[in-house]
């Protein structure tokens, strides 16, 4: 399934944090649902809500820079092992497979169509 549109993407998070029956636990954390409350152009040039100092969200056309998948995968310096935050959602185990990051990644190396 190609993910074509911001609002696809906001569906998608949702559905598979559902799926997975951690949606409730997303309101406890310090940045809570951002990407179903931020416009387009928040999410695509913002930071994420709730976190000091700044965190960008993505990296337009540049997945594997971006803070979300890197999030989401557990890799990078603040995601990571040995990362401030860890692997998200935060109350996973089940964090999304490869193949839902993957989906994500793409849109966003796809310059992010609204």
């Amino acid at each position: 399934m190609a993910l074509n549109s911001f609002a696809e993407v906001q569906a998608f998070i949702n559905q598979v944090l559902t799926q997975n029956t951690e949606i409730g636990g997303v309101s406890s954390s310090p940045h809570g649902s951002f990407w179903s409350n931020l416009t387009y152009d928040q999410f695509t040039q913002g930071n994420v809500p709730g976190i000091n100092p700044p965190v960008p969200i993505l990296v337009v056309g540049d997945s594997q820079s971006s803070n979300i998948i890197q999030a989401l995968q557990g890799t990078g310096p603040l995601f990571g092992p040995d990362g401030q935050y860890g692997q998200m959602p935060a109350n996973g185990p089940p964090f999304f497979t490869a193949d839902q990051i993957a989906e994500i990644a793409a849109w966003i190396d796809n310059k992010c169509p609204p």
